[in-house]
């Protein structure tokens, strides 16, 4: 079967194939290097805020002056590049979901999708020893806020439906039930709220599904 006829499957970075954990530590790790730029601990607290944007540009605003909404955005996303490419490392791994997306990488096209900075996805990707796993990295801007549901747009118009989307039960899983993406909700790293159309607990339940 040629590449580009090959059905695709697409997986989710945070959740799916790497527990959450650098991105975590990335994302309040960001909060407490802007506190110690801006001599002011109290920004620590909005690490873990439901509209923890809306305070990276407030911050932003602080630190660079008065700059336009994309040069502050690019700054800010920058930095947590730089910080979770320092946080990750092989043991936030799902290794056991790895090895079966190696094992079914001859049928399918893998796909990764995220939010993630562009700038820190092939480093993540090679610290962990999986630099040759996917097909199509498709990465978030520096430029742009993220917005998974926009990517998930952009992706169709570009690759088409993938047979299946593989990310734990978030509102990534909402995005693709209402733009009519097949998914399979996981909950190796995390149980999440939303299931998907096949809610799973582990990669043996996921080889009874894809073929």
């Amino acid at each position: 079967m040629k590449e580009q006829n090959k059905p695709i499957i697409a997986v989710d970075f945070d959740g799916a194939l790497l527990r959450s954990r650098p991105f975590d530590e990335a994302h309040k790790r960001w909060f407490s290097v802007m506190s110690v730029l801006l001599n002011d601990k109290s920004i620590n607290q909005y690490a873990g805020l439901e509209n923890y944007f809306d305070k990276v540009h407030e911050v932003m605003k602080r630190y660079l002056g008065d700059v336009d909404e994309e040069a502050r955005v690019v700054f800010a996303r920058n930095l947590f590049s730089m910080v979770t490419v320092a946080e990750a490392n092989k043991k936030d791994l799902v290794d056991d979901f790895v090895r079966y997306l190696r094992k079914i990488k001859s049928k399918y096209r893998l796909a990764l999708i995220t939010t993630a900075p562009e700038t820190s996805v092939g480093p993540i990707l090679e610290k962990v020893g999986c630099g040759d796993l996917f097909d199509i990295l498709y990465k978030s801007s520096v430029k742009k806020q993220p917005n998974k549901k926009e990517m998930f747009k952009e992706f169709l118009k570009e690759y088409g439906k993938p047979a299946f989307y593989i990310g734990n039960g978030d509102k990534d899983i909402t995005s693709c039930k209402e733009l009519g993406i097949p998914a399979i909700s996981v909950n190796w790293v995390s149980k999440g709220k939303v299931k998907g159309d096949y809610d799973i607990k582990t990669v043996k339940e996921l080889e009874k599904i894809i073929k």
